[in-house]
């Protein structure tokens, strides 16, 4: 539970260092190593926390766990994305978030009885990577929806004169949206190949929901092919989605294991 604190502690002074640096009118960013280095601290930190995921040949992945477990992927395709590309605000949004995961898990921790078994957990580990993916195009659509409402005005301001040009922004938001609907179309097959009962699983709604969040993201990424789709629509469409695949896995692991067990 140390290391825990440890790394929500790195996670959030990271965050302040971003948005220290994100409110100011200075062009270089001060602390950009420091931040890195608490960012590093604080995934690998996280990283230790998970040996209590394991039991014999079983995973622990309930709400708490698969909750941490997103988190931290996400920061990881952060920190990484962010060596090559111009990212670094999403950190805002990205590491806070990350911290009230593992302050979730802290207070309301998993028991041994919600485990998955080892036959089903690549399956479990492509969706989480998926909504990892799909998580950070969501807060890059955030960000975007910020920019576009303050050029419309002609409000620009410290904040979003240090962001990229909205098309690049845009090419962010799809690149990350193009991958994750990959990795979860393969987990969608992957759960028809590995779940044999649905209705006994309690699992027909997580899958409903989780198509109709597929047929959304799908539109999007052909329309963007087809078609150049970008704007206001596109990160609707997006925010709207990924909502849906909220509600469809950890609303239902919640549903389940928290209100009904």
């Amino acid at each position: 539970m140390l290391l825990s604190y440890f790394s929500i502690a790195a996670y959030l002074i990271a965050a302040l260092l971003l948005v220290r640096f994100f409110s100011k009118n200075k062009l270089q960013h001060p602390h950009q190593k420091t931040t890195f280095l608490l960012i590093s601290f604080a995934i690998i930190t996280q990283a230790l926390t998970f040996t209590n995921f394991w039991t014999g040949e079983a995973v622990v992945f309930g709400l708490a766990n698969s909750a941490s477990f997103v988190a931290w992927l996400v920061a990881i395709l952060l920190l990484l994305s962010s060596v090559s590309k111009p990212v670094h605000a999403l950190g805002i949004l990205v590491y806070p978030l990350a911290a009230i995961a593992l302050g979730f898990g802290i207070l309301f921790p998993d028991t041994s009885e919600k485990i998955i078994p080892l036959s089903i957990a690549s399956h479990v580990f492509l969706s989480i990577t998926a909504y990892a993916l799909l998580a950070l195009g969501v807060c890059q659509s955030v960000l975007l929806k910020i920019q576009e409402r303050h050029l419309r005005a002609h409000q620009v301001n410290a904040f979003t004169n240090k962001l990229p040009p909205l098309q690049t922004m845009e090419r962010l938001l799809f690149q990350s949206l193009r991958i994750g609907f990959y990795l979860l179309t393969l987990s969608l097959i992957s759960g028809f190949i590995f779940i044999d009962d649905f209705f006994a699983q309690h699992l027909i709604h997580k899958t409903a929901l989780s198509m109709v969040a597929w047929l959304i993201f799908a539109t999007l990424v052909i329309g963007r092919k087809a078609f150049g789709w970008r704007g206001k629509q596109a990160i609707t469409a997006t925010q709207i989605g990924f909502a849906i695949l909220v509600v469809a896995y950890f609303g239902s692991k919640f549903v389940l294991e928290r209100l009904l067990s």
